[in-house]
């Protein structure tokens, strides 16, 4: 009895590290008093990631996967919908994510979110 408690704690423990969240899943702002501020002050200046999908500040994704690459993350993001009247609707995006020790910078061609600090 004593060995299957041993066991079972060994394993909560490393299976709990395996499945935590990557490094770029959260709610990110230039400024974290948006973080808390009115519904639509965050829409305009709050990035949310998750690990299936995207919802940036005039950009939403419905669906993401993402693949690790050595200067951090390819997302590719589906069912897209934003204020960008040139693209028809849903579309497609490839999108970048660093990490830079606490800060996340999200780009694509023409799109530059700067560094983010986590909510």
């Amino acid at each position: 009895m004593r060995r299957l408690a041993m066991t079972m704690a060994i394993s909560a423990c490393t299976s709990g590290t395996a499945l935590a969240a990557p490094p770029y899943v959260g709610t990110w702002s230039h400024n974290r008093l948006n973080c808390s501020a009115a519904a639509d002050v965050q829409r305009r200046t709050v990035f949310t990631v998750d690990k299936a999908a995207l919802s940036l500040p005039e950009l939403g994704c419905e669906h993401a996967s993402f693949r690790k690459i050595a200067a951090g993350w390819v997302v590719h993001a589906s069912q897209c919908y934003g204020s960008d009247t040139s693209l028809a609707e849903p579309f497609s995006r490839v999108i970048h994510i660093e990490r830079h020790g606490e800060t996340v910078r999200i780009t694509w061609p023409g799109f530059d979110s700067g560094p983010l600090l986590r909510c």
